[in-house]
């Protein structure tokens, strides 16, 4: 799963005009996993060998319930994610595919008058959920914002905390990471990093791979004292066509080739688009109250490695992304560069 979502975050970075979007890896994985089982023996195996799903059926269910059951609705986490195949009026789903996609809730298949194309491929995914501790409203503030070289390009409000935190470096990257909890028993979390030492984050990216993802992880640790951690309140939305970006990730007969999806709907699905829209609002609400206490003073031994400092404030552009706490999978995946006030 790893290996996918970083080829799959290092294209639409590679993509991206502004460096600012967010998306879902895990979606996407499960669309393509739903496609792939009604695929012709050429496409399978090019689907397989992206999504690293193994020709075993029995396996491969208990990916799919594995994957699917990370996404779950509380009063505290709203996520709210649809996966849908519109086939064409006329176009009738395959009826032993049909029940492996919906059986284990890969996809949703509807019916309505396209007329362009026998199918189309939407998905959408919106995160709104509580930090388990909040930061206090009345220190949110106006602060500027650089870009990757420190120039000054606007401004965000700026969510400030002081609390025990866990924070990391990954030396390969010269990154620094932040960790905070979401939810009732931090049932996910939010990982964050910045790149300090670095022009070019994009550059940085190339050397992600899924062995440095499992390097992240390992590198977070507690801080002995309190640390400062800032966040911009953002509402970040993305519309990104993913059938383009899947191409580039070497899938290209699903879209042409009749024989592709014959054993997905009659006649043949081919789906002429694939677009993913995601949101993502971070605000400063959380379960429970923290003191406003003051920052270890710098030289304050923090327990944390030294080139993380006793800080994380996050004024230049910088990644995060959403994971389930329980199993580690990356459920979304964002980048922020854009201020929110243009200097």
């Amino acid at each position: 799963m790893y290996d996918f979502a970083v080829k799959f975050y290092k294209v639409i970075a590679a993509r991206s005009t502004d460096f600012n979007f967010v998306c879902s890896p895990l979606s996407v994985w499960l669309i393509l996993a739903g496609m792939a089982e009604g695929a012709d023996f050429y496409t399978r195996k090019q689907l397989f060998n992206l999504l690293n799903l193994p020709y075993d059926e029995c396996t491969r269910q208990k990916y799919y319930q594995l994957a699917t059951s990370r996404i779950v609705q509380t009063d505290d986490i709203k996520i709210y994610s649809n996966r849908i195949l519109l086939l064409d009026t006329g176009v009738s789903p395959n009826p032993s595919w049909y029940d492996v996609v919906t059986k284990n809730n890969l996809l949703s298949v509807f019916t309505a008058p396209i007329g362009h194309s026998n199918s189309v491929i939407l998905d959408t995914i919106d995160y709104n959920a509580l930090w388990t501790t909040e930061f206090a409203a009345g220190r949110i503030k106006r602060s500027p914002f650089y870009d990757h070289v420190g120039n000054l390009i606007g401004f965000v409000d700026l969510m400030k905390v002081t609390k025990l935190a866990r924070l990391g470096y990954i030396k390969k990257l010269k990154a620094k990471m932040l960790e905070l909890p979401i939810g009732e028993n931090g049932r996910y979390r939010m990982l964050f990093s910045m790149f300090p030492e670095s022009n070019d984050v994009i550059e940085a990216l190339g050397i992600v791979s899924k062995d440095v993802v499992f390097e992240v992880f390992n590198s977070f640790k507690d801080s002995l004292v309190p640390v400062e951690v800032a966040l911009p309140r953002q509402f970040i939305s993305s519309e990104i066509d993913m059938r383009s970006l899947i191409e580039d990730l070497g899938v290209t007969s699903l879209w042409n080739d009749p024989a592709a999806t014959r054993n997905v709907s009659y006649p043949p699905a081919l789906p002429s688009s694939f677009i993913q829209r995601a949101t993502l609002t971070m605000n400063n609400h959380g379960l429970y109250s923290t003191s406003s206490g003051q920052a270890a003073p710098y030289g304050t031994p923090t327990g944390l490695d030294p080139e993380v400092g006793n800080d994380f404030i996050a004024d230049r552009p910088f990644l995060y992304a959403l994971f389930d706490a329980e199993t580690l999978t990356c459920i979304m995946a964002s980048a922020f560069s854009v201020p929110t006030y243009k200097y």
